[in-house]
Parts: C-alpha cells; sequence; structure tokens
C-alpha cells in the first residue's frame, strides 16, 4: 500500500490509555492487530520488531497489558475479553508465550470476537521441567539475586550459539536492568499464579475454531517445543511452523525469521480494509 508523507505520519500516531483494564498503547488505524503477552514481557518492545511493517500494510497496531483483579488464568482471559468487548469488529490476537496461552483461551471463550490469531511457543498444559522453573524464579524473586537471574534468563530465552556467542552475552549483560533485572513483584506473582493454574486445557483447545497459526521453536527451553506442537495436535486444522535452531526468544532476537510468517498469516486470514 503507497502512502502519502502525510498518511504514513497519521498511521504511526501513538495512543496510550490506562484503565482498570490495564494498559493499551495503540498506533495506526483500520484492521486492528492486538499483541498479548506475559505481564513481565513489555508487549511494546517485543511486538517494535513487527509494528512498522503492519502499519506500513495499513494495519492498526495494539498492544494490552491486562491486569485483572484476579490472579489467575480465568480472570486474565476475561480481562481480556472485556477489552475486545469494546472494539466493533472482530480482531487478529498475537501471542507471544503465555500471552499466546491467553490468546488461545480468548480465541475458544470469545469466538465472534476474534477472527484470527498468531500463538507464538504456546502451550496447553504444565511439565515437570517448568515446574522446576517456576520453583526457580520464585526463589530469585526473594533472593533478588540479579547474576542468577540473568544466567536463568539467558539459559531459558536463547540458543546455545546465541550464548557462545561472547558479544552477544555481553550486550544482554549490559542491557540486564531492562529485561532480568529486578522483577516487579505483582507482575511475577500474576504470571506465576497463571502458570500454576493453567494446567492441563489440551482437550478443551480443540473446540478452537478460527484460523490460527501455531508457532514452536525448536531450541526452546522456556516452554518447550513439544508443548507448541501438542496444541498444533489437538486444535483442528491449524497451521504449524517450526523454527530449527531458535530458542524462545526468537521473537525478538531473530525478526527477520519469524515475522515475516506472521505478517503472511495475517495477510491472507485478516486483511488490512
Amino acid at each position: 500500500m503507497n502512502k502519502t508523507p502525510s498518511s504514513w505520519k497519521a498511521s504511526r500516531m501513538h495512543r496510550r490509555t490506562v484503565d482498570e483494564l490495564g494498559v493499551a498503547h495503540t498506533w495506526g488505524a483500520g484492521t486492528e492487530v492486538i499483541f498479548l503477552s506475559n505481564p513481565l514481557a513489555n508487549p511494546v518492545e517485543w511486538s517494535g520488531r513487527v509494528r512498522d511493517d503492519l502499519l506500513a500494510l495499513g494495519y492498526r497496531v495494539t498492544t494490552f497489558e491486562h491486569r485483572p483483579s484476579g490472579l489467575d488464568w480465568r480472570s486474565a482471559v476475561a480481562c481480556v475479553e472485556a477489552f475486545l468487548a469494546r472494539r466493533r469488529e472482530p480482531v487478529a490476537l498475537v501471542g507471544w508465550s503465555q500471552g499466546a496461552a491467553i490468546a488461545q483461551e480468548v480465541a475458544l471463550a470469545a469466538p465472534e470476537r476474534v477472527r484470527v490469531a498468531a500463538l507464538l511457543a504456546t502451550y496447553g498444559r504444565q511439565n515437570e521441567i517448568d515446574k522446576v522453573l517456576q520453583e526457580s524464579w520464585d526463589v530469585l524473586t526473594d533472593a533478588g539475586s540479579d547474576s542468577l537471574r540473568l544466567a536463568l534468563g539467558l539459559l531459558t530465552a536463547f540458543p546455545p550459539d546465541r550464548l557462545a556467542d561472547d558479544s552477544f552475552v555481553r550486550s544482554m549483560r549490559d542491557a540486564q536492568s531492562s529485561w532480568a533485572g529486578p522483577l516487579d513483584p505483582h507482575a511475577r506473582r500474576r504470571a506465576a499464579t497463571f502458570i500454576s493454574t493453567y494446567q492441563d486445557r489440551l482437550q478443551d483447545l480443540a473446540c478452537v475454531a478460527m484460523p490460527r497459526l501455531i508457532m514452536g521453536f525448536e531450541l526452546d527451553t522456556d516452554t518447550f517445543v513439544s508443548r507448541a506442537r501438542e496444541v498444533a495436535q489437538v486444535i483442528p486444522g491449524g497451521e504449524y511452523v517450526e523454527f530449527p535452531g531458535l530458542g524462545h526468544a526468537a521473537p525478538f532476537s531473530d525478526p527477520g525469521l519469524v515475522w515475516p510468517t506472521v505478517v503472511g498469516f495475517l495477510k491472507e486470514h485478516h486483511p488490512p480494509a
């Protein structure tokens, strides 16, 4: 889509709103794509790797940080449902990790409000290693050890070849305060309670009916690719794409590989007006 300089400038206008449901950031106008994520992951930051591409195509891009009064997964889903109820037209949901689990549940609970869903590094149940990881994060939250938090964050987010790159690890250490520094206790509690209450939803997810893209990353040591495959197997007719050699943080560590597939899916099933 060709845009004049003035219309392109208008499409990039940013609006931030805060209310009882949470915090929303919106750019542009038109057919809407909404990004969802874990309370500990800033969707404004990780969606930024694809936002300009979507705006150039004529999409309206929104990130939503849900802040429900309850801490369990159903409260998070209900909060996002209430946010979507304010929309006049069905939207596309793009969720990463816990955001993907929320997106698939919202798609199940309110199919009239969700046209398509892209689920990056999703899951439909908890496994034993995840319980170990969550217990470790709890200890680090209480202990406040920045070095251990950095180590666990790196090991669960990135594949071995990236961790063997001294310049990359050095850059991540320099940026630690913005992505692996002290945790917001309330956000951590919301994220952890979602996980502890979201145990086994695979059988229920078989009822998700709209077009959906399910994306797995081969070397994901956070949510694990085997769990993304499980969701792809139980949701009938979904499109599953798996990226070899990528880790959990692929949406922002390898955007050139991940986002073109998401954009292509949106253009086909949720085209801009």
